[in-house]
């Protein structure tokens, strides 16, 4: 209960201060399910996620019917004054990147926010990049088949040339995609993805197989996967190799930062005006890509966004022999990562 006090006085603070000083960031999320949000909410509350004033806007389409009620209870048991858009034009997978009846509600959606993250989830249908359905593929859910469209309006893409993208209009708006949001971003443009890293990188077709491999080569937590006795903890920690120049290049930092990690899928070819900004320590995943056209859209494929991640001293157990705490150097690498975030908000005025 008193947990639930304190995070509903600081949404009440922070509206409060919006209304105070007139100067308002506000911030998309999208898919905000009550994890999501939390998450968000998190990190601003843990001043990771840096403003004057952060206004929290969520964004769904009238089909996420069951994440909505969910989202709608969320808010009513913690008093949270977000409010939530929602798409309600039809989408189909073959008007993602034409005009379609969601096209002015995206351009609306684009002028009531300054920014947005998109967060991880299930997979891309492949047939949307071109590609044939591999038996590892899990789906995600019809009603989030939109994001690709958004985000193709957004930023444009090899798929139709002609469009203009949105940010043309804003070029310095901040698009933040992790995990899944980045294999979103990546697909939008004109991008496709390796569907499974273990069976196509490194040719392991069995859990245990891919748990021989060397660590830094296996990007999720496949323990939970080959035991019903035990629940062990989801992530994975390995290393990962950042470009020189690019927006994870902190001067501040040396060396490769180590990273949280779940997830079996990765870009394979790059999308439009995105360039490769980290990659696993062999070179084979994409972790990070940037938008060489628009400075502030980047994604990543580890996660700096979990809320337990910032949980002093939070033990996780990775297998029936390990136990970690994250490190200095990573939790310092997600810091300056977030600092740099939150000064691309800073960029652009609530128009």
């Amino acid at each position: 209960m008193k947990r639930t006090v304190l995070l509903s006085l600081f949404i009440f603070l922070l509206f409060a201060a919006c209304a105070q000083t007139g100067t308002i960031t506000r911030l998309g999320v999208v898919n905000p399910t009550p994890g999501n949000l939390q998450n968000v909410i998190n990190l601003i509350g843990k001043e990771l996620i840096q403003g004057d004033s952060i206004a929290i806007i969520g964004i769904y389409h009238h089909t996420q019917a069951s994440s909505i009620a969910s989202t709608e209870k969320f808010l009513l048991e913690h008093n949270y004054n977000i409010p939530i858009e929602i798409i309600n034009g039809s989408i189909t997978l073959d008007s993602l990147f034409v005009p379609n009846a969601c096209s002015e509600e995206f351009s609306e959606i684009f002028h009531k926010t300054d920014a947005l993250i998109l967060l991880g989830g299930n997979d891309i249908v492949p047939s949307i990049y071109g590609e044939e359905t591999l038996l590892t593929t899990a789906m995600v859910a019809e009603g989030k088949n939109w994001e690709i469209s958004f985000l193709h309006h957004l930023i444009g893409g090899f798929q139709n040339e002609n469009n203009i993208p949105l940010l043309e209009k804003r070029p310095d708006y901040p698009i933040l995609g992790i995990c899944l949001g980045m294999q979103e971003m990546n697909v939008a443009s004109g991008g496709t993805l390796y569907q499974d890293i273990p069976s196509q990188l490194y040719g392991k077709t069995t859990y245990e197989s891919i748990l021989r491999e060397n660590p830094e080569n296996i990007h999720k937590n496949y323990w939970n996967s080959i035991s019903n006795e035990h629940n062990f903890s989801f992530i994975h920690l390995h290393p990962i190799r950042i470009m020189k120049d690019s927006h994870l290049d902190f001067s501040s930092f040396s060396g490769d930062p180590e990273v949280v990690s779940a997830h079996h899928q990765s870009a394979k070819k790059i999308g439009k005006n995105f360039r490769v900004a980290a990659t696993s320590t062999d070179g084979k995943v994409v972790e990070a890509i940037e938008h060489t056209r628009y400075k502030n859209v980047f994604g990543v494929q580890f996660h700096p966004d979990f809320s337990v991640l910032y949980e002093k001293e939070r033990v996780f157990e990775i297998s029936p022999s390990e136990k970690r705490a994250l490190s200095e150097e990573t939790m310092l690498f997600y810091q300056l990562l977030w600092e740099d975030f939150s000064r691309r908000l800073a960029v652009l005025p609530s128009q």
